[in-house]
């Protein structure tokens, strides 16, 4: 006859905890692209500010447009970027009205973001709300978060437009440990890309609000509401 081997109750507490635990453990540590999604919009929506390195390289045909600057954001839809490539130009929002200052031909659009301008910031709660919400998401790989050549880790996120539509059919992202999107491959349905990726982030600036003001130079041509494009 087999033996049923007998446990004390304290044994079989130390079992029951061990499995539990461990049952627990494995429940937490298994990720899913929606609790990347949520938590990296979760993160940017607790940021008072943030500033950044950002370099944006535009790829049609093989000829290539390089540009480089300082990022500064406030919450909460605050937004100056001061480019260094090209040389003075700027994007500028308060909130409520964005102007792109292109120096080297004189000219100042300016966009009223209270209209459907199809403009968004996607460093922002909202914008990243509006993101995620026009399109499918998935992780890129079986292996998340995917180690990079350098050695850190990043979650990478490819997103697909729900519906065809003018901007980004495909946009792929590199979301870090701690939430925060370092880089992004957006794909128009004419062939081009257009690769953004942001370093030396640096949360909770002390940003004044004058800085997201714009004079506009007095014999600069403004175009008002030009519906930029995001081919």
């Amino acid at each position: 006859m087999f033996k049923i081997k007998k446990y004390s109750m304290a044994t079989l507490i130390l079992i029951f905890t061990f499995f539990a635990v461990n049952a627990f453990a494995y429940k937490f540590d298994f990720v899913t692209v929606s609790d990347i999604v949520n938590n990296t919009k979760k993160n940017y929506s607790q940021l008072n500010s943030y500033q950044a390195n950002f370099s944006i390289i535009s790829d049609k045909g093989g000829k290539k447009i390089i540009q480089s600057g300082i990022l500064r954001f406030k919450a909460s839809d605050k937004l100056l970027m001061d480019f260094n490539q090209p040389s003075r130009q700027k994007i500028v929002s308060d909130g409520k009205m964005m102007w792109v200052y292109i120096p080297s031909l004189n000219v100042v659009a300016e966009q009223d973001l209270l209209s459907d301008s199809g403009l968004f910031t996607a460093g922002s709660e909202a914008g990243l709300n509006r993101l995620f919400s026009k399109y499918h998401y998935r992780f890129a790989s079986k292996e998340e978060p995917e180690t990079m050549k350098d050695g850190s880790k990043m979650y990478t996120l490819v997103l697909k437009q729900k519906e065809s539509r003018g901007g980004y059919k495909t946009i792929n992202l590199w979301i870090s440990e701690n939430f925060f999107i370092q880089k992004a491959e957006g794909y128009t349905s004419s062939g081009k890309k257009v690769e953004i990726t942001l370093s030396d982030i640096k949360t909770n600036v002390d940003l004044p609000n004058g800085i997201f003001k714009f004079d506009i130079p007095a014999t600069a041509r403004v175009i008002k509401n030009p519906m930029i494009s995001e081919e």
